[in-house]
């Protein structure tokens, strides 16, 4: 029975690691826009609330809420990558500057006066991506829903 247990902690221990680190590695590309950086804190907490659920009810009585508990823990690991997936934009910060350039021409640059997103007037995020054209600095903010660009703070 303790070796099951093991297993069973185990399981849930590799699985939720191996989410983080898909959920970093895809969300990193997409410089974790639309939240995409909180479903990593929700495994987590997630993991958090299982293992004491795990731990703490072990009385005889509790044994139905503690099945429950596990039952719920599993349906939220095995449903976080749907969710988060949902939630990726249809373009990464890449395609951003790619599309960009090719539109306007110039070549990309660092900027370091703006970070890689803001919230824009309608409360979407959207990339800053700075352009060095003809010596002459350009900002733009571009949408990863829609594909839409426009300028910013020039």
């Amino acid at each position: 029975m303790l070796n099951k247990r093991k297993r069973l902690l185990q399981g849930i221990l590799v699985v939720s690691a191996i989410e983080i680190l898909c959920f970093y590695f895809i969300g990193r590309n997409y410089l974790f826009v639309n939240g995409l950086d909180n479903m990593m804190i929700y495994i987590v907490l997630g993991n958090v609330f299982f293992f004491a659920s795990y731990f703490l009810l072990v009385e005889p009585s509790n044994f139905r809420k503690k099945y429950i508990l596990i039952s719920i823990a599993y349906a939220l690991l095995v449903v976080a990558p749907f969710v988060y997936k949902s939630r990726v934009p249809n373009f990464n910060v890449d395609d951003a500057k790619q599309i960009i350039e090719r539109t306007e021409g110039g070549h990309v640059i660092k900027d370091r006066k703006f970070s890689g997103t803001i919230v824009d007037y309608s409360g979407q995020e959207v990339y800053i991506i700075t352009m060095e054209k003809n010596s002459k600095v350009e900002r733009f903010a571009f949408d990863p829903n829609t594909e839409k660009y426009y300028t910013f703070a020039n």
